[in-house]
């Protein structure tokens, strides 16, 4: 099935285009929607800690706006994949077996390692004044947050996939796991809530936390979930 998937993607460039923007609309509505709905039941019990409420007036519009374009632009990449296997730049393996779930965890590994490099990149000064402050209008985040970026953000990030297909043919389900992994991860870390209010600001469990202070501040914490790259670099705040 997912082969037969993968093969009429990549057979010609504006079926690409197509399939990627069918596949990031899916994951971002549901996930997004599913995850929304998670929260106000949970909150109801009193059993989550909201970071904070106050909104811009129109934010949740625009970042939709705002997220749609990123898969816009994340289906323009899906082009660039697709040339890459015309060219033989890089292959997939259609396998299925156990080493599934060790590319899974090579991708979640490299994909904290890629975020971390783009996001300093992102804060460096001529990169905040003219893409990054697209994202971070949204002092306070939400679930409509995690797409919410500058076309050129929207980009860069996007190159995730891009520099393991190079190395190594991975499994075509490690790499639709990759992009649902990441979404999961970014919308638990804009969501505006403590998912762990008694852990310690520093505790691997405690990134929505962090994230949440890194809108707030405008500045460090710019690991994606690990606190290790931030402890690293003294990027922590």
């Amino acid at each position: 099935m997912i082969e037969a998937l993968f093969r009429w993607t990549f057979e010609i460039w504006y079926q690409a285009f197509i399939a990627f923007f069918v596949f990031f609309n899916l994951i971002y509505w549901l996930i997004t929607l599913t995850g929304l709905a998670l929260f106000k039941k949970i909150a109801k019990t009193k059993q989550l800690t909201k970071i904070e409420t106050s909104l811009y007036q129109g934010q949740t519009k625009r970042e939709i706006w705002q997220s749609i374009c990123s898969i816009f632009v994340f289906s323009l990449q899906g082009i660039l994949i697709q040339q890459g296997l015309v060219y033989d730049w890089f292959q997939i393996s259609y396998a299925f077996n156990w080493w599934f779930l060790l590319q899974v965890l090579v991708l979640f590994l490299w994909n904290e390692i890629h975020f971390y490099c783009c996001h300093y990149l992102l804060h460096t000064k001529w990169m905040m004044r003219n893409i990054h402050r697209v994202h971070h209008h949204s002092i306070e985040t939400t679930v409509f947050s995690t797409f919410s970026f500058h076309w050129a953000e929207a980009f860069l990030l996007g190159t995730v996939i891009l520099f393991p297909l190079f190395v190594y043919p991975f499994q075509a389900a490690a790499i639709l796991a990759l992009p649902v992994m990441s979404l999961i991860i970014n919308l638990l870390g804009h969501c505006n809530y403590d998912l762990f209010a008694t852990h310690d600001p520093k505790h691997v469990l405690k990134f929505s936390y962090r994230h949440g202070m890194h809108h707030k501040k405008g500045r460090g914490n710019l690991g994606f979930l690990l606190p290790w790259l931030d402890t690293l670099c003294r990027t922590s705040i």
